[in-house]
């Protein structure tokens, strides 16, 4: 069955999801602690100033109550809406009878239509289109000057209609009947005493009049134009004040009354202000009334009450300016429950990195044990299995050939070999981990150690085809070290050399001097080594060829074991790989102080 492998990244993953939605977590309730702590000073500052949002409640409501008690009329018309405009309660208001009808503005008022009122309006209309104008102004100036109340067909009053008819003709003139005449007709538009001209009638003649002679204002005009608007829109009102199809506009049907009010948004505010700008309120504190959907100015730190019932949507805040306090005392809380946070999310964070290291070393210690055991049974079967082979065949010989009989044992021996020098690795490295390997330190010249490791290597060598030559550059100051170690870690990049070189092996060994510091170099004509190799040759069990089936023997002991001897040493190991191949490998030790 094939060994499986194991992956740390899920379990990673994992980890880290764990940890983000645990610091989310904590993130969450930091916030809403933070927001409950703001919300009780919030209420520690609306219990301290309640006293003035309930007095300003009760002033926006007597004045609101009394405003539409005012309003309100039981026999609502034309007389009531004048009133109602000239003494400013409204902007405009809808009189209605009791089965809900428009009284006024009306559309055409109730009348009896008058023979006479017919024939004058046809006598005027003769002599404007005789072109005799003179003759029309004289008619309309004398026939309408004691007041008129005669009405056409369509139930318009027809006095109205010829003084605007003689004015036009006036018009540019210094003829003085014009401003008697005007006079005139300003007052049948301003008569609103029950029977007056319709609604319809009033308001197209204000705009001629206003437009023939600018200096005649009225005050009843704008609203006229509103009621009117609002008539053509959406007419449905109840008893709360609500927004209508007139932008800037709202709208209400007093309680009791047949009175619909209209009112502009700003002139509301301005009178609901003024109504809480009479509560003396503590220094630094001011009483705001909000529009339906305003919000407070930024900066301040509004205390919200609804102003009324009556009222939807409109809301009284205290915006208190000075609130140092205040706010001093959030920032203090927001600062510990920041702080805490911050510890406890940082603990989270780094147990997280303690964990995940701790696993990815577990990891790792996991899949070096799995290689040692499958890189070490295989090294040990190799040599085993073949001597066993050896051997087996020369027990089962008849009788025993001297020639092809050491040939076997030579074979056995280079086995032999093979396999102590596998086993010696794994003791060496076996004791460089546990601290229990001993060096014996003491003052040696490096051409001693590349002398030794250069005869034990040629003693290796005998019978294989490789070149090899080494070098000692004359005068080499001593070192301080253990010779046989040194010994070993040469041997070890030797042997490296002479197992990733082809067929035609080269290999040179060599010691110098570089900035005062002893380097022992190894360089071969091998297979060299990737960019990602040189990166992690010099690990534990690592091995450029990972099949089992490779060439080479070893375990991936020799370059880790060659690092430790370096650092033992104070020194350390690198490799160059070459432009065209091979590879130099280098130990730097420091030179031996003089004594």
């Amino acid at each position: 069955m094939p060994r499986r492998e194991i992956r740390a990244w899920p379990l990673l993953i994992l980890l880290l999801l764990v940890t983000m939605a645990a610091i989310g977590c904590v993130l969450w309730f930091m916030r809403e602690a933070m927001r409950n702590e703001r919300l009780a000073i919030r209420q520690t500052l609306a219990d301290a100033y309640g006293g003035h949002i309930a007095l300003a409640q009760k002033n926006v409501q007597d004045a609101w109550s009394n405003r539409l008690r005012q309003i309100a009329h039981a026999e609502p018309g034309s007389e009531h809406f004048e009133k109602c405009i000239r003494l400013g309660l409204a902007d405009s208001v809808i009189c209605l009878d009791q089965n809900g009808l428009v009284v006024y503005p009306d559309t055409v008022a109730e009348h009896t239509p008058s023979i006479a009122g017919d024939a004058s309006q046809a006598e005027l209309r003769a002599l404007s289109k005789a072109g005799k104008h003179e003759e029309t102004v004289r008619f309309v100036f004398e026939k309408f000057a004691a007041s008129d109340s005669l009405r056409n067909g369509q139930g318009r009053v027809v006095a109205a209609n010829a003084e605007l008819m003689a004015l036009e003709l006036l018009a540019g003139s210094d003829d003085p009947r014009f401003d008697k005449i005007a006079t005139r007709l300003c007052g049948r538009l301003t008569n609103y005493l029950p029977g007056g001209m319709p609604a319809s009638q009033r308001r197209f003649l204000m705009h001629e009049l206003q437009r023939l002679k600018p200096d005649c204002l009225f005050s009843t005009l704008t609203a006229e134009d509103l009621a009117a608007r609002y008539l053509e829109g959406n007419r449905v009102a109840d008893s709360v004040l609500r927004a209508t199809d007139v932008p800037g506009f709202s709208a209400l049907q007093i309680k009791a009354s047949r009175v619909v009010a209209l009112f502009e948004t700003e002139t509301l505010h301005s009178f609901l202000q003024a109504s809480v700008n009479e509560i003396q309120t503590p220094r630094g504190a001011a009483m705001i009334v909000l529009t339906p959907g305003e919000e407070p100015k930024s900066g301040a730190f509004p205390i919200l009450a609804v102003a009324g019932e009556e009222l939807s949507g409109w809301r009284l805040a205290l915006s208190v300016g000075d609130r140092a306090f205040f706010n001093e005392l959030a920032d203090r809380r927001a600062a510990r429950y920041g702080l805490i946070a911050s510890l406890v999310i940082g603990t989270m964070a780094l147990l997280t990195v303690i964990v995940a290291k701790s696993f990815g070393r577990q990891m790792q210690i996991a899949r070096l044990k799995n290689n040692l055991v499958a890189t070490v049974s295989h090294e040990l079967k190799t040599p085993l299995t073949a001597m066993r082979a050896l051997v087996d065949t020369l027990l089962e010989a008849d009788h025993f050939e001297p020639v092809v009989t050491r040939d076997y044992l030579t074979l056995i021996s280079a086995e032999n070999a093979r396999l102590s020098r596998l086993i010696e690795n794994f003791l060496t490295f076996s004791r460089l981990e546990r601290n229990r390997f001993t060096f014996e330190f003491a003052r040696i010249s490096p051409s001693r150690v590349l002398e030794g490791a250069a005869k034990i290597f040629r003693e290796r060598m005998r019978g294989k085809s490789v070149e090899f030559d080494f070098f000692a550059e004359p005068g080499l100051p001593d070192i301080w070290g253990d010779a046989d170690a040194l010994v070993t870690a040469l041997l070890n990049l030797l042997d490296n050399a002479f197992k990733y070189s082809g067929a035609d092996k080269r290999i040179f060994m060599r010691g110098v001097v570089f900035h005062g510091r002893i380097r022992f170099q190894v360089e071969d004509n091998g297979i060299g080594l990737s960019p990602g190799e040189k990166r992690r040759v010099f690990n534990d069990f690592y091995q450029c060829d990972q099949r089992l089936s490779r060439p080479t023997g070893g375990c991936g002991l020799g370059l880790s074991i060659v690092r430790s001897i370096a650092e033992a040493h104070g020194g350390l190991v690198d490799v160059d790989t070459k432009t065209e191949s091979g590879a130099l490998f280098t130990i730097e030790l420091p030179a031996a102080k003089l004594p």
